[in-house]
């Protein structure tokens, strides 16, 4: 089945303009974004004026001090920060449940978190070819399902590979800073509108809602600002 919001890249590839653009400012190392990526597709696919609804993905690191190497797991991190064991279960198992509920694994206890920058500029080159929210996709379910290293430079070419952009065109990524200055840009950006958390939904450039919406939640958002969109360009 077509993902929506793969649709409107595809969209954009063909030159139609959408008329409403929502700007997700999210990191690929983080279960919320995933949860979050599955339930705005949820609240797209049962909006009415979807096509005409463009989603943007921005890029924000939890960790940007992070190495590329991964170290202990987030359980034997949090056990370290005074967690306890039965503390630390009760968590990643509500989280684990949410993430069944949208279809996707979530087993946070045996993530080794990495650096994401790498992994931001290489979505930032799949968004010059439409593929922007393929490429995310399958980072996500790289990292988050598959407990790959995405800081790796070898995943990195074989999801590229995975979505679709050419492979020549991401061993030059990988092999300088190309598209740095974008996700820069997204963090330089998150930084003046106050962004500090993820997910971060941002309408037409202006207001932000942060956090892990509920689907209901995303959908009255979506009827809302399409609302005040539409009587404002009809005034």
């Amino acid at each position: 089945m077509q993902n929506p919001a793969e649709a409107h890249g595809r969209a954009d590839a063909r030159g139609e303009s959408p008329v409403l653009t929502i700007e997700i400012w999210s990191d690929v190392v983080c279960p919320w974004c995933y949860l979050g990526k599955r339930r705005w597709e949820s609240a797209l696919a049962r909006f009415p004026h979807a096509d005409d609804i463009r989603t943007e993905w921005r890029a924000f690191e939890l960790r940007p001090h992070q190495p590329t190497v991964p170290g202990d797991t987030l359980e034997e991190t949090m056990r370290r920060d005074g967690h306890t064991k039965s503390e630390l279960d009760g968590i990643f198992r509500w989280i684990g449940e949410l993430g069944e509920q949208q279809g996707i694994v979530l087993q946070p206890q045996h993530y080794r978190p990495v650096n994401s920058f790498d992994a931001h500029r290489l979505v930032k080159l799949a968004a010059s070819h439409g593929l922007a929210d393929t490429m995310t996709e399958r980072i996500l379910r790289a990292y988050h399902e598959e407990l790959r290293n995405i800081a790796d430079h070898g995943v990195l070419r074989a999801l590229a590979k995975d979505a679709g952009v050419p492979a020549d065109e991401v061993a030059a990524l990988l092999a300088e800073d190309a598209h740095a200055d974008e996700v820069r840009a997204d963090e330089a950006v998150a930084a003046r509108i106050g962004v500090t958390s993820v997910p971060s939904f941002v309408v037409d450039g202006r207001e932000a809602v942060h956090g892990v919406l509920e689907t209901d939640a995303l959908s009255a958002m979506l009827e809302q600002v399409w609302a005040r969109h539409t009587a404002a360009a009809g005034s």
